[in-house]
């Protein structure tokens, strides 16, 4: 075979893989902490805006960069008298603020904010205003996602008490199914939500928009326990990480 043909072959045949499933480019994303390395993530697939980046108590919604070199000090205004992480700053930009620090009515750079650490009622001053923590400690606190625009995507922290009789889980979950925005999910489950039946991995199970899901587990929760809920989480198809990290609960008395 002559050397133009075998090029010319090597070149279908490189096309023709690359257009099969599964044969898809993958594509990264480094990540910089005040321009030092941190990680790559694996990007392949993911939406703008859908997709998020943990970074430290905020969660990042993705812009479509391939590197992110993100800090907590907003160079052009003076950040020293806010606490630690009151901003967030990604690639020289204003991404991120806690409202907590930070009064949303007087602050500057209201259209360069993206993402919100947790929920304020000033969240309308923010034009492009992308994602919000909502935090639920009861299920009355539901209500506060229907006053949020479905077009903001959430980042929902189930922080139920541990350690009364109270199983908010069953019944927040039922209610909040309907919300096809909620991108980000952290709760805390108890031992007996991990040695029964899983019952409410059904109801996890049509939050289908689901990228990032966090499970807080007893400490001694063994690896197989572990996996049993990994493995009920494979019915979300856009899951992009999983965390399930200890906690231990100090009983006095």
């Amino acid at each position: 075979m002559k050397k133009r043909s075998i090029l010319k072959f090597a070149a279908v045949l490189a096309f023709a893989l690359a257009a099969m499933p599964g044969c898809k480019k993958q594509r990264w994303l480094r990540t910089y902490n005040n321009g030092e390395f941190e990680d790559s993530i694996n990007v392949t697939g993911w939406e703008v805006n859908e997709d998020v980046v943990k970074i430290n108590r905020y969660y990042y919604p993705w812009q479509g960069e391939d590197s992110i070199s993100y800090s907590f000090y907003l160079p052009s205004y003076d950040t020293t008298i806010f606490p630690p992480y009151s901003y967030l700053v990604v690639n020289d930009r204003l991404a991120g603020v806690d409202p907590f620090d930070v009064h949303i009515d007087s602050m500057p750079y209201k259209r360069e904010v993206l993402t919100l650490m947790r929920y304020d009622s000033n969240f309308k001053l923010l034009p492009n205003l992308t994602m919000m923590a909502v935090r639920i400690d009861t299920t009355n606190d539901i209500k506060e996602l229907d006053s949020i625009p479905r077009k903001i995507r959430l980042y929902v922290n189930i922080t139920s008490d541990l350690l009364s009789n109270v199983d908010i889980i069953p019944e927040v979950f039922s209610n909040i199914v309907r919300f096809r925005n909620i991108r980000v999910l952290e709760m805390a489950l108890t031992e007996k939500h991990i040695k029964g039946d899983l019952s409410w991995t059904r109801w996890l199970c049509r939050m289908r928009g689901l990228r990032r899901v966090t499970i807080w587990v007893p400490d001694g929760t063994t690896e197989w326990g572990k996996a049993r809920i990994e493995s009920r989480l494979r019915c979300l198809p856009k899951l992009r990480a999983v965390e399930l990290p200890g906690y231990f609960i100090l009983v006095t008395g």
